[in-house]
């Protein structure tokens, strides 16, 4: 049965920038980009991340933003839209941004539970068993879990402009803000002088060849592109919008952001560590030897939970309109559908951290099955699969006319983003793809 709800599209181009960048902003800018960079020669490793962002993340987000606005469909008719058959390759999308809720949404809870803890002071001396008895607990890790999808639902049910859009407008600001504050306070201690000159000053004896890999890996994963995201974002651009300026716009802030938290994170003396060793245990020990250091940890875990809230309300939305589009439901049920299977991937998911981690899969808990699945195995071909697509499948004359009259590129530019498409990031992300396989299988 077709559903009779008008489909929903963002107000105006900033609207569509920072709903787009909330996306690509996440957990990783924050604790995975400072400590690769620390480890492969500051301002060397910096340059070539710039690079392979420029060749790689760029045209890939490009080719999602076009394909969603030209269809102005859910990822699944995106594609079956463009060349009948391959309504697959958007299927896989829909299930590989299912998989990566079940986890992501168990951090997200656990930036909420720091933020309220780091504000009344609750955390105490025992850094890494506060995080240890939190995080392998039972009901408590559940519950903030809970709460946070329940905001993304509730933000979701809201529509494209009245909740999506209207969020993005209140919480990208604040980010920025928290983000600058941070930044400033950081600069200001005695390390700080000696962190800006560390993220910016070149090593390149430093510099190896799982440099390139680390950068083309971040490059890749960081702007949210192989798992219908950007797609259905870009279905809600208006007519008229500049695709690549839009993208180059994302970009750009997706970019800044990694550099301020890389600023953050080298004052604070912790570069060494990484993921949430470093977010939830090393930082926390940090802001406890600082003179107002419960503000100054409220302000940084109120910083991951926004990064962590724009990002997930972008996954549950690429699903939400599949069943709305596809399967003729209301958004309130759609996104009541997504949000119960969430909440039991994510239940199971946090479970396996405590009361169920001696259930395992090739050494793994479900946890980090979920994580090693979809960044290792999904997002890759993913990516692979949408270059080809976009680059091979979608009819030549088709592309340009998309790019070249609304999406605003340049005529003589067009070849080169076609090219990239076609050859260079079918590559770049094979070898990203193909050395995570193996370093995965020697981790085992």
């Amino acid at each position: 049965m077709a559903n009779t709800e008008k489909r929903g599209g963002f107000g105006g181009k900033m609207a569509a920038i920072l709903a787009a960048a909330g996306s690509a902003i996440g957990l990783g800018n924050i604790w995975r980009f400072p400590y690769i960079t620390s480890e492969n020669g500051g301002g060397a490793f910096i340059l070539i991340y710039l690079g392979c962002i420029l060749f790689l993340g760029l045209p890939l987000l490009i080719a999602e933003f076009a394909v969603g606005h030209n269809t102005k469909k859910n990822p699944i008719d995106a594609f079956a839209t463009i060349k009948r058959g391959w309504g697959w390759l958007g299927a896989m999308g829909i299930i590989s941004v299912t998989l990566i809720m079940g986890y992501y949404f168990v951090i997200a809870g656990w930036t909420l539970n720091y933020t309220i803890a780091s504000a009344t002071n609750a955390i105490g001396g025992d850094f890494g068993g506060f995080f240890q008895t939190f995080t392998t607990g039972t009901w408590m890790p559940l519950l903030f879990t809970y709460i946070f999808i329940l905001a993304n639902h509730f933000i979701i049910t809201g529509g494209v402009q009245g909740g999506i859009e209207k969020a993005s407008k209140i919480m990208m600001p604040l980010l920025f803000a928290i983000l600058v504050a941070l930044a400033i306070y950081s600069l200001w201690m005695p390390e700080g002088r000696e962190a800006l000159t560390n993220v910016f000053t070149p090593d390149f004896s430093m510099v190896t060849g799982k440099s390139f890999l680390a950068a083309m890996g971040q490059a890749f994963f960081t702007l949210s592109v192989g798992m219908g995201a950007m797609l259905i974002y870009g279905s809600y651009f208006k007519d008229g919008t500049k695709i690549a300026g839009t993208a180059i716009s994302v970009v750009s802030l997706d970019t800044i952001v990694a550099l301020m938290a890389a600023v953050i994170i080298f004052s604070a003396g912790v570069e060494n560590e990484s993921g949430p060793q470093l977010a939830f245990v090393a930082m926390p020990k940090v802001f406890s030897t600082m003179p107002m250091g419960g503000v100054w940890s409220t302000l940084f875990f109120l910083l991951l939970g926004l990064a962590a809230l724009s990002s997930t309300i972008s996954m549950h939305e690429a699903v939400t309109s599949y069943f709305v589009e596809k399967r003729g439901m209301s958004r309130r049920k759609g996104a009541w559908v997504v949000t119960i299977v969430a909440i039991v991937l994510a239940s199971a998911a946090s479970l396996s951290l405590g009361d169920w981690s001696g259930y395992t899969l090739a050494g793994m808990n479900f946890f980090s099955l979920l994580d090693n699945f979809t960044s290792i195995v999904m997002l890759p071909l993913l990516g692979i699969l949408t270059a080809i697509f976009v680059g091979w499948i979608w009819k030549k004359e088709d592309m340009r006319k998309e790019l070249t009259a609304e999406g605003g590129v340049d005529k003589a530019t067009y070849p080169v983003i076609r090219f990239l498409l076609r050859y260079v990031c079918p590559l770049l992300v094979s070898v990203v793809f193909v050395f995570g396989i193996i370093d995965f299988i020697k981790n085992l």
